[in-house]
């Protein structure tokens, strides 16, 4: 019977979770989040207003030595500078939220930070093929344009137009 006791064998796949939060607890450590859950339910939590202007930077908890210690932690929110009066207004609902979210009344304060918020690109939709008809009348509108580029433009412009008009 053999007794194997050492953790650097594989033991069968593991799901690719397990494997990225043992990359992504330092990080998150090292920024004060216990773990990536709060990021990574960022947009669940502030709502659609939010998830792409905002984005949760770090968690500054008290130390233990200071008299007058808040009885929790502050979040540092990135906002984009349009955003931010906003976000300010909101911050009570915000808050609860936050708090809903991790289930205890951890986060007392927030501080915005305008600043740009890096947003996933989202991918493009390809335009609907237009019908020959459509096609030969957008190219039949810009013909009598000289200038080539502005020409291309107008064209691209006309089939956008055309294609969404027959998607909706």
């Amino acid at each position: 019977m053999s007794d194997n006791t050492n953790p650097k064998v594989n033991r069968g796949p593991r799901s690719i979770g397990a494997l990225i939060a043992s990359v992504i607890a330092p990080v998150c450590a090292k920024r004060g989040f216990a773990t990536a859950d709060l990021i990574s339910s960022w947009a669940d939590i502030v709502g659609p207003r939010y998830a792409t202007t905002t984005m949760p930077e770090k968690i500054t908890w008290p130390r233990r030595d200071q008299a007058k210690a808040p009885s929790g932690a502050t979040l540092v929110i990135r906002v984009d500078s349009g955003m931010a009066i906003y976000l300010q207004h909101e911050t009570g609902v915000i808050l609860d939220r936050i708090n809903g979210f991790l289930g205890f009344g951890a986060v007392s304060q927030l501080k915005i930070v305008q600043g740009v918020v890096a947003t996933p690109r989202k991918a493009t939709v390809a335009p609907a093929p237009l019908s020959k008809a459509d096609e030969a009348r957008v190219v039949d509108t810009v013909a009598s344009v000289e200038s080539e580029g502005l020409r291309q433009a107008l064209e691209r412009l006309g089939r956008g137009v055309y294609g969404a008009s027959r998607r909706s």
